[in-house]
């Protein structure tokens, strides 16, 4: 069971507004290395709509990128609303293309300068954090707080990362034995946990 803390200090650069605000666009669902994980986070999202009772269902999607998954999942029956928040400004050109709900805002970091003048954010039954705890300061903690927001959590992160071989832009790596153990840390009942790629995701209520 490995988990490897990637940054020194408290908060990581890369967790940042200023880091984000001038990255491009990622657009995952259409490269080939991301559509595996997404479709089957969108399998596991419409697995936990069932599980709810598959009625009047909301779904939130916590760093949505340029809504690539929010796409995948439109229109799933027992839905009743799906949106996303993401903070890298290049991302919400996807959005509109994509014809999913979005809004640009930080939602780890309430201090941050990009969530000036807006509300508190909104939670629905199943929150979606993929490719997500990875670059947070305190992934653990930030999942535990969802525990008393949604029912569903699902998830996602690279699974053969290590201080030695990983992406600039993490936080955090873990292997599989390693990401089960921190979303259970956090008060997470892991229902699946597959392999999709060089990533793994998790159903966990």
């Amino acid at each position: 069971m490995a988990e490897y803390k990637l940054f020194e200090g408290a908060v990581p650069y890369v967790s940042t507004a200023e880091f984000h605000a001038d990255r491009p666009r990622a657009p995952h669902l259409e490269q080939a290395g991301h559509q595996e994980r997404l479709h089957l986070a969108a399998e596991f999202v419409c697995q936990a709509v069932r599980a709810l009772g598959g009625e009047d269902i909301r779904v939130t999607d916590l760093g949505c990128g340029d809504g690539g998954l929010l796409s995948l999942i439109k229109g799933t029956p027992g839905i009743e609303a799906a949106w996303g928040y993401d903070f890298c400004p290049a991302n919400a050109a996807g959005w509109q293309e994509r014809g999913v709900t979005a809004y640009a805002r930080d939602v780890f970091n309430p201090d941050s300068p990009v969530n000036a003048g807006l509300s508190a954010p909104v939670f629905g039954d199943v929150v979606v954090m993929t490719e997500t705890l990875e670059h947070l300061a305190d992934p653990a903690l930030r999942a535990g707080r969802l525990r008393d927001r949604a029912k569903y959590l699902v998830c996602s992160s690279p699974w053969n990362e290590n201080p030695q071989q990983h992406d600039a832009c993490h936080a955090w790596a873990w292997d599989l034995e390693g990401y089960a153990s921190m979303i259970q840390s956090a008060g997470w009942t892991i229902e699946r946990h597959q392999q999709a790629g060089l990533f793994q995701v998790v159903l966990a209520r």
